[in-house]
């Protein structure tokens, strides 16, 4: 019995042995996957229509600031105007989109 618990312990410290860069290498590949990914800016033209919300989050992605109007997702803003937003403020008048 003592053997076989012995065999058993041996072929789990050897299968994590193994198993271990294996894991590393794919976690590695997974995230440098995830950096070559470019991040799409899209410019929506909302004239002509009217959109209300609060600002829910702020967040900043590789230099980018970010606020999220709920229910109309994320909006790319300045440096100045992120730090001027407050989260649960109504959404500001220059998020609704050009005006002609």
């Amino acid at each position: 019995m003592k053997k076989y618990l012995s065999a058993i312990a041996n072929f789990y410290i050897l299968f994590s042995i193994l198993a271990t860069p294996l894991i590393v290498v794919y976690k590695v590949d997974e995230l440098s996957q995830k950096l070559k990914q470019p991040i799409i800016i899209y410019q929506v033209d909302n004239a002509d229509t009217e959109m209300f919300g609060k600002v829910t989050a702020k967040d900043v992605v590789d230099g980018h600031y970010y606020v999220e109007v709920r229910p109309y997702g994320k909006f790319l803003v300045t440096k100045e105007q992120y730090h001027e937003i407050e989260i649960g403020q109504d959404m500001p008048e220059y998020l609704n989109g050009r005006r002609s």
